[in-house]
């Protein structure tokens, strides 16, 4: 429910586009965005969220944020997730949350924008797949642990 603000950004953007993409959710939303969704998933455990976003096969993730010191101190854990998944993202320009160099597509938060870059990506199915592989790779390149212990714990300052 503390997203509420942050998918207000959608309102216009999921009515304009409704006719081109199949919106699905996960999490709380509110009823003005769940009329224009072809699938509306809520409360998931934290134990089962993974599995259940893996299993939304999505083609495109969008993830908006308001501009707001909050968001900006928040981290992009949801990048993250999504690209772990392959997904490709388009998300909110200017909030230090998303200020990662991550290739994601990032829209300034206006509904024009938002509707425009959901236009230009469900064009060219090819390019969103390999938009999401570049970030799944990006993830597994440099935000995995898997062989960088010793980098990770130099960077803690706890290297032997």
């Amino acid at each position: 429910m503390g997203h509420l603000g942050d998918l207000k950004v959608l309102y216009r953007v999921v009515r304009a586009t409704s006719h081109l993409v199949d919106w699905v959710f996960l999490g709380a939303v509110p009823e003005v965005l769940k009329r224009y969704s072809l699938e509306v998933h809520t409360h998931v455990s934290l134990f089962d969220y993974p599995a259940k976003l893996a299993s939304l096969d999505l083609d495109l993730a969008v993830a908006p944020l308001e501009i707001h010191p909050y968001n900006d101190a928040k981290s992009h854990l949801r990048l993250l997730e999504l690209g772990a998944m392959g997904f490709p993202v388009i998300c909110s320009a200017g909030v230090g949350a998303f200020d990662y160099d991550l290739p994601v597509t990032r829209v300034e938060n206006r509904p024009d924008a938002w509707i425009d870059a959901i236009v230009v990506a469900v064009s060219d199915r090819d390019a969103l797949a390999r938009q999401g592989d570049a970030l799944r790779q990006a993830i597994h390149d440099h935000w995995l642990m898997d062989g960088r212990s010793a980098e990770w714990a130099s960077a803690w300052g706890l290297s032997r």
